[in-house]
């Protein structure tokens, strides 16, 4: 795979912060920033797809769904103690 460089400004504190980190994995700042962009991608992706589902459920009906009042009523239930 081929790589692209990608120039990102970050404050002083950030930038040290990330030293501190690549320092204490042995690895360089940019294969930290890597893996972080990687996870939050992953997690961004993750909640499109879930609401993309959830949106193409509730289009072909096929969503179960509460009302609010009774959700509610089902949250005090369970925090009343």
């Amino acid at each position: 795979m081929s790589k692209e460089t990608l120039a990102v400004r970050v404050d002083d504190d950030m930038r040290l912060r990330l030293e501190t980190l690549a320092d204490a994995f042995g690895q360089t700042r940019s294969a930290v920033i890597n893996d972080a962009l990687r996870q939050y991608v992953e997690y961004q992706e993750w909640q499109v797809d879930i609401i993309r589902s959830r949106r193409d459920a509730l289009a072909a009906g096929t969503a179960k769904t509460v009302a609010h009042e009774d959700v509610l009523v089902e949250f005090d239930q369970r925090f009343a103690d």
